[in-house]
């Protein structure tokens, strides 16, 4: 026979179960790595003071990922980038509910099917299988990175990409790196990445839309703000 008192707990973790999710005991078990070239910190800055982030200074992006990675002592990843204000309590409930061929984080941009190396999570024993990231890469590193987890059986959780402020917006490619990436792109996973190649160089020529709704002029948030320098 169950008491009114075990009823009434029962009732209440059923109204509010993410309150069972305490974020400092999950977070024993995660490493939160950020890779920068830059003085200031704002992922760090923004961190409660009971998480102890591996900050990675090394040379070339990849390189800086892969290096702190390979100091992080939890069983879980999360890489994210210096300019974005951390998502504590959202980064412990999605924690709480992935497993170990689980990879999330913010949907990239139309027409790439991946996340953005912003804020990504994974089980570092995913990023020991597919050999890390690219470290002969300075960009689409992330990219390269998630479609070999996929072809290594994990699936991939995609958020909204406004979801975690950002705080300086990336520069432009030029042109010419803009080909040299999709080239390097298209080289290594041939059969993911010609369709979507194509499909850049079609709207480039303004012969196509994307197809899949993208965030609407004038949308609005109460946490996501414009970042310094443009809109992403």
């Amino acid at each position: 026979m169950v008491s009114e008192s075990q009823f009434e707990a029962e009732r209440s973790r059923n109204q509010r179960p993410h309150d069972a999710v305490d974020p400092e005991s999950v977070f024993e078990s995660v490493s939160v790595v950020i890779p920068t070239a830059r003085e200031q910190n704002f992922t760090a800055e923004s961190l409660p003071n009971w998480i102890d982030p591996i900050i990675a200074t090394e040379e070339g992006l990849n390189v800086a990922r892969n290096r702190g990675i390979e100091r992080a002592d939890g069983e879980w990843i999360v890489l994210v980038d210096d300019d974005v204000t951390f998502p504590t309590r959202l980064t412990a409930w999605l924690i709480d509910g992935m497993h170990p061929l689980h990879l999330a984080g913010l949907e990239d941009y139309w027409p790439m099917d991946g996340v953005l190396g912003r804020f990504i999570i994974f089980h570092k024993s995913l990023w020991k299988r597919i050999g890390g990231f690219d470290e002969s890469r300075p960009h689409g590193g992330d990219t390269d990175f998630v479609v070999r987890c996929r072809n290594a059986g994990a699936s991939v959780i995609r958020l909204p990409r406004r979801l975690i402020p950002h705080h300086d917006a990336a520069g432009e490619f030029s042109t010419v790196e803009h080909i040299e990436w999709l080239s390097y792109l298209v080289r290594r996973h041939p059969q993911q990445m010609v369709p979507k190649a194509v499909k850049l160089l079609l709207r480039k020529l303004g012969l196509l839309s994307p197809n899949r709704g993208e965030y609407p002029d004038g949308w609005e948030s109460g946490v996501w703000r414009p970042p310094a320098g443009g809109d992403e």
